[in-house]
């Protein structure tokens, strides 16, 4: 009921915005919900291709197929999750937390696709700097949750 109250005491314009954006955010989560399904059947389609091919050994290339597909179909999964926490109002460290969990998996997946033989070393440097920067955002709101006592829902 807290956030009827502060509804009330905001601005019109405030709460019309408030409106909108769930609005806007509805729409894209039902976008993202087929986006979640194509990166299924994506996945599944390569897996089956790989079992019933004729010589089912998995050779690298295929598990980077493979993983690519399992990678794209969380990433997917994980940016409707967010999705979902702007239609419902959640704007707190969840949310941020979300959003950091999949810039980790963006970055795992281009390393696990990456052909090492052209990767260059300010490159490499790059993704590991992503990876850093991510991995102390993760730490900072996992710290702030544990001063201010907050619950996570996610882990």
């Amino acid at each position: 009921m807290a956030d009827n109250d502060a509804d009330e005491s905001r601005s019109p314009v405030l709460r019309a915005y408030g409106w909108f954006e769930r609005l806007v955010s509805g729409v894209i989560l039902v976008g993202m919900m087929m986006v979640v399904l194509l990166a299924v059947y994506s996945f599944l389609r390569t897996v089956i291709g790989v079992t019933l091919a004729e010589n089912a050994e998995l050779d690298y290339v295929q598990f980077q197929t493979l993983f690519d597909r399992v990678l794209a179909a969380v990433i997917a999964v994980e940016l409707a999750h967010s999705i979902r926490q702007m239609v419902s109002g959640d704007h707190g460290f969840g949310q941020l937390r979300t959003v950091i969990t999949i810039g980790m998996l963006a970055v795992v997946r281009k390393l696990i696709v990456l052909e090492v033989d052209n990767a260059t070393g300010s490159f490499l440097l790059g993704i590991a700097a992503a990876v850093l920067a991510l991995a102390l955002g993760l730490v900072a709101i996992r710290w702030i949750e544990d001063r201010r006592g907050v619950t996570s829902d996610s882990g």
